[in-house]
């Protein structure tokens, strides 16, 4: 049987030259503005897709993937960290005038609600699309197969894949695509860290998805639509600054990723203190 280290680059290059394909095709056709979520939805979907072909060419079974709930800690995790993340952001946006908070009328929050079932339903969708390929199959693969920073790598992979429509598919309005691009990588790489570490220490698939789908909703859609509706007058720092995956993205992320690790190593230790002879998962 193919080496886990040698699956993971094979899925590498296949990932990439599927989903860059698909990217240059959207791209070549005006961008992503003359396509429909649909469209985002099955791009997300190719990681995940690809993973299970792989999977049954290559007779590896599912086992790594890990589809076990899991303990119900990490899934507050997944959406707490997220919601937090998403609410210095937002204190950072009306600091510096680039969105104020001003939340949406009750009214306007029933007229937007098929929206946001919409977006939540189709969100959920291509987030398990991503994470079923992304933490359920290369980052185990990279573990196993004894390959150095798992969480970098499988991070500069994720980032790779998004490089191309975020450079030249009109994804942002902004005079600065390639710098935005870079700030969008780093973004993706230190959601990679906190994802990844999510997923290894939960031991499930599950809680990396809904942390992808909790952070796209409340900064794809819940801080510009319901939250921060009230432009400043730098509004056009919104997407290298505030947005899903702008500077406070990196910054914020990376020092989560940091604070997570210490507080789940902290724990363990109280935990061993308070039973010596227990065991301590990994």
């Amino acid at each position: 049987m193919m080496r886990d280290r040698n699956q993971a680059l094979v899925f590498i290059v296949l990932v990439l030259a599927i989903s860059w394909s698909l990217e240059a095709f959207i791209i070549a056709s005006g961008g992503v503005r003359h396509f429909g979520p649909l469209w985002i939805v099955a791009l997300m979907c190719i990681p995940g897709s690809l993973s299970i072909v792989l999977r049954l060419i290559l007779k590896s079974g599912y086992e790594d993937v890990s589809f076990r709930i899991g303990k119900g800690r990490y899934y507050v995790y997944a959406v707490a960290i997220p919601f937090l993340l998403v609410l210095l952001t937002g204190l950072v946006s009306a600091a510096i005038d680039i969105r104020q908070f001003s939340l949406v009328s009750l009214e306007q929050l029933i007229q937007l609600s098929p929206v946001l079932l919409s977006v939540l339903v189709l969100g959920l969708i291509g987030a398990f699309g991503e994470e079923l390929g992304w933490r359920g199959f290369l980052l185990p693969k990279l573990v196993s197969g004894g390959v150095k920073n798992p969480y970098l790598v499988s991070g500069l992979v994720w980032a790779s894949w998004h490089l191309p429509l975020i450079a030249y598919g009109g994804f942002y309005q902004t005079d600065y695509t390639l710098l935005m691009a870079l700030i969008y990588g780093l973004g993706i790489i230190a959601m990679s860290f906190v994802f990844s570490e999510l997923r290894m220490r939960s031991g499930s698939v599950w809680v990396a998805t809904i942390a992808h789908t909790a952070h796209n909703f409340f900064f794809q859609f819940a801080a510009p639509v319901l939250l921060l509706t009230e432009s400043g007058s730098r509004s056009k720092l919104w997407d290298m600054v505030a947005s899903d995956t702008g500077l406070c993205i990196a910054v914020f992320y990376a020092v989560a990723y940091l604070v997570f690790r210490h507080a789940v190593r902290r724990g363990k230790a109280f935990d061993r203190c308070l039973s010596p002879k227990a065991p301590i998962n990994q």
